[in-house]
C-alpha cells in the first residue's frame, strides 16, 4: 500500500498536495542569534555509566563544582523518530531540563532518522532502500482533522510536530539528519564545474550518497522541518545537518522540493535556501586535502600538517560554502544572512597513516579555532568528541582518539582520564566566557606576519589578548616569535596565562614588550585593566592538581600590596584551618596550596579577607 500511494503521489500531485505554507521563510527573516558563543560538545554513549546525563555532567560540570567539566556550555544530541517512537516522545524531556539546569544552552538536536513503519520502501539506486520517510510528499497540514494541524498521513510532518511541542524552549536549533551528504568513493561531491558529473551543474544519483533518495527529497525535509517548527516555536532555527560538500549546498539553493526536477512552481515556490536559518558544516583538516597539495615537481604531495594550516582549512571550507550562499541571495541584502555553525570539527591526537596526530597539535588547534571562529562570526562549534571511540591501542582509526576524555566504557562516573585537549578547550571558555572579539582592537595589536591573535572586549573595558607564533612548518608545532604590544595602547604589564592554566592555576606577570610567543596560544590581561585600586584578591580560582586529587591550589591576584587573612571553613561557616594570618602579601598573582587529604569528601571553603572586603570561594575535595 505504501508503495501504490508513492507512485500515486508522483503521478497526481496537482490533486492531493496542500498549498498550504508557512507564510514567512529564511528568505523574509532570520531569527537574532541571543548568544553566548557557544563552546559546544557532540556526546556518545559509553556503557555501562555514561549516557546522555552523565556525559552532559562530564562536560558542562556541575554548578556545586564537584564535576568541573572541560568548559562545554552547549550539547549536540539526537531525538531521532525511530528512538521516539520506540520509547516515547517525553523520554528525554527530563535530559533536556537537566542540561538547562547544570549552565547548557541553545542546545542543537539532530532529527530525522524514521522507524521501520515509517521508512519509505522505495529503491531510488537498485538495491539500496530510500533512507528517508515515507508519505512527505502528503499534504503537511490538514486543519486539525484529526486533532493536530498537521496531516497524519505525512509521518514526518507529525514527528516534527510532535518533538516541537514536546521540547519547546529547549531547544535552539533542528539539525535535519546528520551528514546528509556523506557520500561513497564513486561520487562526484567533489569535482568542480566543468568536470564530468560534477554536483554544481548536475543532480546526483541517489546512489551517490547517504540517503539514497533524490535530493528534492531531502529538500522537501528541510521544508516540511521548516514550516512545523516555525509554526510552534518562531524562534526555533532549521540547519542542514553538518554540511562537508560545497556543492551539495549548491544542490539545496538550486532547487526546489518539487519531486519533478526540482523546478520552483505555484505548489513547490523556493528552493531550499528558503527553508532553514542556520547554516552548519563540519570540518576535520585533516582528511579534506587542507595539509597537503600535490606537487609536481617532486610527483606526490607536498605536507604541511600543523595546527595553524588546519586552523586556516576550516575557514577556506567555511568561505566556500559562504560563497555559496551569496552566489543564491544570502547576503544580507536580497535575503538575510544565515546563521553560522559547526557542529562537528577537531583534530586527532595520534599519528595514522598520513594524517596529522599530536596532543601538541591537537591542543593548539582547538584553542585557535575557538579564537578564530569568533573573529569569522561563528555562533557555535561543536567540538568532536567526549570521549574517545576506542582505548588505546585499539583502534586503526584516527577518529577514535579525539575525544576530551579517555574512553569511558566500564569507568565509574566521574572517574574518567582528561586527554590534555580538554584543558586546552577549557582554559579558552574560561579566558574568553563573556567576552566579545574586538575587530578595531585587533587591528591596534598591528601583528606581524608571524603572528596571530586577536583582542576580546569584556565588562570595564578590559580587554584579553590571545597570542601565538604561526607555525609553518609539517609537523612541526614549535615555532617561536617575539612581539611588543603598540605603545599607543598604553600596556606596561600583562597577567600571562598559558593554553593550559585550567589544568596548572599558573600565571606570571610579564612586561608589555618582548613577549615571547610559542606555537601554543597564551592569554594576556591588563594587570589592574580600569578597575579601582582595591586590595580586595582578584580573579580567585580554585584549581585541582592533576594529583594527589586531594590537593587543591589557590590562584589569585593582589592588585597592590595588602594583608590578607585566608581560611578554609565549612558548610556552617566554622573555621578548620588558617591559611594566612593577616600575612603580607605583594603585589601580582599568587598560589596557595590547600592540603585536604585528612578532610572528609565534600565541600569546602575558602574565605579571603582584606581590610577592603572578603571573598569566600568553594572548594570541592574528591577523594581517591
Amino acid at each position: 500500500m505504501i508503495r501504490l500511494l508513492l507512485v500515486l503521489t508522483l503521478f497526481s500531485l496537482s490533486a492531493t498536495f496542500c498549498a498550504a505554507q508557512h507564510p514567512i521563510t529564511a528568505q523574509e527573516t532570520v531569527p537574532r542569534w541571543l548568544g553566548p558563543f557557544g563552546y559546544g560538545s557532540n556526546m556518545g554513549v559509553f556503557a555501562p555509566h555514561y549516557y546522555d546525563k552523565e556525559l552532559a555532567t562530564l562536560l558542562v560540570g556541575k554548578p556545586d563544582g564537584t564535576v568541573p567539566g572541560v568548559g562545554v556550555n552547549s550539547l549536540r544530541p539526537g531525538l531521532f523518530e525511530y528512538f521516539l517512537e520506540y520509547f516515547g516522545y517525553g523520554i528525554r524531556l527530563e535530559h533536556f531540563k537537566y542540561y538547562k539546569s547544570i549552565g547548557a544552552r541553545n542546545q542543537v538536536a539532530i532529527i530525522g532518522y524514521p522507524s521501520e513503519a515509517h521508512r519509505e520502501k522505495t529503491e531510488y539506486c537498485p538495491g539500496a532502500r530510500s533512507e528517508l520517510f515515507a508519505g512527505m510528499y502528503e499534504p503537511i497540514w490538514d486543519d486539525g482533522i484529526n486533532g493536530t494541524p498537521v496531516n497524519e498521513n505525512n509521518p514526518y510532518a507529525l514527528y516534527c510536530w510532535k518533538t516541537a511541542n514536546m521540547y519547546k524552549g529547549l531547544i535552539r536549533t533542528w539539525e535535519v539528519w546528520n551528514e546528509p551528504d556523506a557520500v561513497f568513493s564513486f561520487t562526484s561531491a567533489w569535482k568542480d564545474p566543468g568536470m564530468e558529473g560534477n554536483w554544481w551543474e548536475n543532480t546526483p544519483t541517489p546512489c551517490e550518497y547517504t540517503l539514497r533518495a533524490p535530493i528534492f527529497h531531502y529538500i522537501r525535509m528541510l521544508r516540511i522541518s521548516y514550516e512545523v517548527f516555525k509554526s510552534v516555536d518562531p524562534n526555533a532555527m532549521i540547519a542542514p545537518g553538518g554540511l562537508g560538500w560545497p556543492s551539495f549546498l549548491d544542490l539545496l539553493c538550486r532547487y526546489s522540493d518539487n519531486p519533478d526536477g526540482g523546478a520552483v512552481t505555484a505548489q513547490f515556490p523556493r528552493t531550499g535556501g528558503a527553508y532553514f536559518d542556520c547554516m552548519s558544516f563540519h570540518s576535520y583538516p585533516h582528511i579534506d586535502n587542507s595539509l597537503r597539495t600535490w606537487d609536481n615537481s617532486i610527483g606526490g604531495f607536498r605536507y604541511f600538517r600543523h595546527s595553524d594550516a588546519a586552523v586556516d582549512g576550516v575557514w577556506k571550507l567555511r568561505d566556500k560554502f559562504k560563497t555559496v550562499l551569496t552566489k543564491y541571495g544570502y547576503d544580507g541584502v536580497k535575503f538575510p544572512q544565515k546563521i553560522w555553525i559547526n557542529t562537528e570539527y577537531g583534530l586527532p591526537r595520534k599519528e595514522f597513516g598520513d594524517y596529522i596526530g599530536s596532543n601538541e597539535a591537537q591542543c593548539n588547534f582547538v584553542t585557535k579555532t575557538l579564537v578564530t571562529a569568533q573573529m569569522n562570526d561563528m555562533a557555535q562549534m561543536f567540538y568532536y568528541t567526549s570521549a574517545d571511540e576506542a582505548p588505546e591501542g585499539q583502534s586503526d582509526s584516527e577518529f577514535a582518539y579525539m575525544g576530551f576524555f579517555k574512553n569511558l566504557n566500564n569507568v565509574v562516573p566521574y572517574e574518567g582520564e582528561r586527554n590534555l585537549v580538554s584543558y586546552a578547550h577549557k582554559t579558552t571558555k574560561q579566558q574568553l566566557a563573556g567576552k566579545t572579539y574586538d575587530k578595531a582592537q585587533t587591528a591596534k595589536m598591528q601583528l606581524p606576519e608571524n603572528v596571530r591573535g586577536a583582542a576580546f572586549s569584556g565588562d570595564q573595558g578590559k580587554y584579553t589578548y590571545v597570542l601565538w607564533a604561526t607555525t609553518k612548518e609539517d609537523k612541526v608545532e614549535s615555532s617561536s616569535a617575539t612581539y611588543n604590544f603598540p605603545a599607543a595602547l598604553s600596556l606596561s604589564k600583562l597577567e600571562q596565562r598559558d593554553w593550559n592554566h585550567s589544568m596548572t592555576g599558573a600565571l606570571s606577570v610579564i612586561p608589555a614588550n618582548q613577549i615571547q610567543l610559542t606555537g601554543s596560544p597564551i592569554f594576556l590581561t591588563p594587570v589592574g585593566g580600569k578597575k579601582s585600586n582595591s586590595k580586595l584578591p582578584t580573579n580567585a580560582v580554585l584549581y585541582p592538581n592533576p594529583a594527589p586529587r586531594n590537593r587543591v591550589v589557590l590562584s589569585f591576584m593582589m592588585q597592590q600590596e595588602g594583608k590578607v587573612t585566608a581560611e578554609l571553613v565549612d558548610i556552617s561557616g566554622q573555621v578548620l584551618q588558617n591559611l594566612y594570618n593577616n600575612q603580607t602579601i605583594e603585589p601580582g598573582p599568587q598560589q596557595l596550596p590547600i592540603d585536604l587529604s585528612d578532610r572528609a569528601a565534600g565541600t569546602y571553603f575558602v574565605r579571603l579577607t582584606t581590610p577592603e572586603g572578603s571573598e569566600t570561594l568553594p572548594v570541592v575535595n574528591l577523594k581517591n
